[in-house]
């Protein structure tokens, strides 16, 4: 695996909400979901000395960048968690959105951001003739109201059918277990991001969803014993990944 290739897209990191956007929201309603929706500290635990990262500015609550654009394209928009949120990790409503107000927040952050990760794909590309795009998460040791997936695995690594090799798959499955590690494949959250220029098109491209259960390396809202560890499993585990001539 060439370091130079690969792509750390960091999309919930952030826990900022822009002095302008606070007023959308429902008095009192975020502090609890900034708790519960942060893939808090995912911007450090990826950022392992190499590759090129992709960070998402503000908290998943203004904008989620990993949704579709489009509401009647995103599955999550039905419960009220598209690219804008108008409910929480509970469900409760936080917030009310026009079209007008939702298109701006789009234009403002959502178009930018994925303008910033096909730009990096495409340097990759450039640098080595192919890319690897890892798509950086973590979730809650408990599932949240909306998860049908109860599932809670020390890792869950997420696949595509079309840009993600099996033996890639196979082999960060096999590293993580090695480190001692339970992994699930696709569970409780499946697929990963790829944009949209290069998706089906593009095999040159790979991409690799990694989901961190928090309670391996978060103590509340601080970081835990665990985050130096789990650091480093996923910096090794990524450098040795394989690269295939095909996805």
């Amino acid at each position: 695996m060439n370091p130079e290739s690969v792509v750390f897209h960091i999309p919930h990191a952030s826990t900022r909400i822009p002095p302008e956007y606070s007023g959308d929201f429902i008095e009192g309603v975020l502090p609890d979901n900034l708790q519960h929706m942060t893939d808090r500290y995912t911007d450090e635990l990826f950022d392992l000395g190499f590759g090129e990262r992709i960070v998402f500015p503000v908290s998943r609550l203004v904008c989620d960048p990993e949704r579709f654009r489009k509401d009647e394209s995103e599955e999550m928009a039905k419960i009220g968690m598209g690219a804008v949120y108008t409910r929480g990790y509970d469900l409760r409503p936080i917030r009310s959105v026009t079209p007008d107000h939702r298109e701006e927040i789009l234009r403002r952050y959502y178009d930018p951001h994925h303008g910033r990760l096909e730009e990096a794909v495409t340097r990759a590309l450039e640098r080595t003739g192919h890319c690897l795009i890892v798509d950086c998460h973590s979730f809650p040791a408990v599932p949240l109201p909306y998860e049908k997936d109860g599932t809670r695995p020390g890792f869950c690594i997420g696949t595509d059918p079309v840009h993600t090799p099996p033996d890639m798959a196979e082999a960060l499955v096999r590293s993580l277990r090695q480190a001692g590690f339970s992994v699930a494949v696709n569970r409780p959250f499946a697929g990963t991001i790829v944009p949209l220029r290069y998706y089906g098109k593009e095999p040159r491209v790979r991409s690799v969803m990694i989901e961190v259960n928090r309670g391996l390396y978060l103590r509340g809202e601080e970081k835990g014993a665990g985050f130096d560890q789990v650091k480093g499993v996923i910096r090794k585990t990524v450098s040795e990944l394989p690269v295939s001539e095909k996805p």
